[in-house]
């Protein structure tokens, strides 16, 4: 069975643009694979690959001559950057070339390196990427002929297969959902030496254990999981479509929202509700993760659920990480009760399309940091200041700043030891009443 891979025009006309350029160029297919179907949505063409030394002697950057120039890990990096701004059930499909050489025929045994490293890198974080295919897609386009051939390659069972690339309008079902978020960890007395991200991983396995036993429902219906999406809320949605060209979104007048229910679990994260353990702290994240998906009305509620529980998870591990990454300085401090901000979420739409893409901004940063993100990850050229859809919103972290004084003047966390080490990681975890708020609190129901 041939794999068939649906494009639109004005993607086509990137392409164009890119050979337009005279420069050969790789970059990351992005989209949505549904019932043998690969939905492309974007074309992420990766920035030229500069090497630290390179920098520090000012050398201007190089675009690239031939295959043999492209690095693997710089590609593969700006796919593990990409698949953070992704919804769930979106993935990095592939790679698409632009050249004057056939590079399918035969298949260049760099290009299948790019390929391996890519599937390697995504397929270390469970959360940020979850199961990736084996498969990927490979779009050549030619800057000689203007046209544009498709082959998949399997990085497991290397085996090579054609493609046959449609142009066609796509359909797409939006997916709303709300999940809150209140997890504490206490930090028994033999965990104290752990470093802040083995804690936090621990918690986002909680989490997600919880998330996977959880019962969805869709437009406060339960749903049999076979069903397809397309059939959910049929009564209450029309359909209209865009007349701008290349807008490829038929969308319903109201989107689909799911509400998550997920089983009460005890604070402690213990299985014995009686037992007492001595404790040197506790972590707490708290908040809520707004989530927007857009998925193929012909997906199951199965793979849909699937779809909005990555989306969760991705989110949380990309902001959580982005997070730890940043308190370099702050993880040494000697502040006993502190209140952490991570990255909020917020919304940006594709060119040509109603599709939305996430980026991640901290207290203090705005659309501006949000458009050099989508110029550098992205390729979009923007004119003019960004439209971005705040759906968290700035978090009021007044209270939680209040609890954290009060519960440190009441005494309520233990003495540290005298020990210097120690002494220097509990200042910031060993009575964390709040680590991470603004997980994002949402500004309206």
């Amino acid at each position: 069975m041939v794999l068939t891979a649906l494009i639109d025009d004005y993607l086509v006309t990137y392409l164009t643009n890119v050979s337009d350029q005279n420069i050969n160029a790789v970059g990351l297919i992005l989209g949505q694979s549904c019932s043998g179907k690969d939905y492309i949505i974007h074309f992420a063409k990766t920035p030229p690959f500069q090497s630290e030394q390179d920098k520090k002697l000012g050398k201007p950057v190089q675009n690239m001559k031939s295959l043999d120039d492209m690095n693997p890990n710089w590609i593969a990096d700006h796919a593990k950057q990409t698949t953070r701004m992704l919804p769930g059930g979106m993935s990095v499909l592939g790679v698409f070339l632009v050249s004057p050489d056939d590079l399918l025929t035969p298949f260049h045994s760099k290009l299948k390196l790019i390929l391996q490293t890519i599937h390697k890198q995504l397929d270390m974080n469970k959360y940020l990427h979850g199961n990736p295919s084996s498969e990927k897609l490979v779009l050549h386009f030619s800057s000689k002929s203007r046209k544009y051939f498709c082959k998949t390659y399997d990085v497991i069972s290397h085996n090579i297969q054609p493609v046959e690339v449609k142009s066609v309008a796509k359909k797409w079902n939006n997916i709303e959902c709300n999940f809150g978020i209140d997890k504490v960890k206490f930090i028994r007395t033999n965990e104290a030496d752990w470093p802040l991200e083995k804690h936090i991983k621990v918690m986002l396995d909680e989490i997600h254990d919880n998330l996977e036993s959880s019962v969805l429902f869709f437009e406060g219906e339960f749903k049999d999981e076979d069903d397809s999406l397309e059939n959910v809320g049929k009564k209450k949605t029309r359909t209209t479509r865009s007349t701008k060209v290349g807008h490829d979104v038929t969308e319903s007048s109201k989107p689909i929202r799911v509400s998550i229910l997920t089983k009460c679990s005890n604070m402690s994260g213990s299985s014995d509700s009686d037992s007492v353990i001595e404790t040197s702290g506790q972590l707490r994240i708290v908040g809520q993760v707004s989530c927007k998906l857009w998925l193929q009305p012909k997906m199951s509620i199965k793979e849909a659920a699937k779809a909005l529980k990555q989306d969760i998870m991705r989110s949380l591990e990309s902001r959580l990480e982005m997070h730890w990454d940043s308190l370099t300085e702050e993880e040494n401090s000697e502040d006993v009760n502190c209140v952490h901000e991570p990255p909020r979420r917020v919304l940006i739409r594709l060119p040509n399309s109603n599709i939305t893409l996430s980026d991640y901004l901290f207290p203090g940063e705005g659309a501006q940091d949000a458009k050099v993100s989508l110029e550098e990850l992205l390729d979009i050229k923007i004119k003019g200041k960004l439209q971005i859809l705040d759906v968290e919103g700035q978090p009021d972290i007044t209270e939680y700043c209040k609890g954290a004084l009060e519960s440190e003047s009441k005494e309520i966390l233990p003495k540290l030891n005298s020990d210097a080490n120690q002494f220097m990681y509990l200042g910031m975890v060993a009575a964390v009443i709040v680590l991470i708020v603004s997980l994002l609190l949402h500004l309206y129901t």
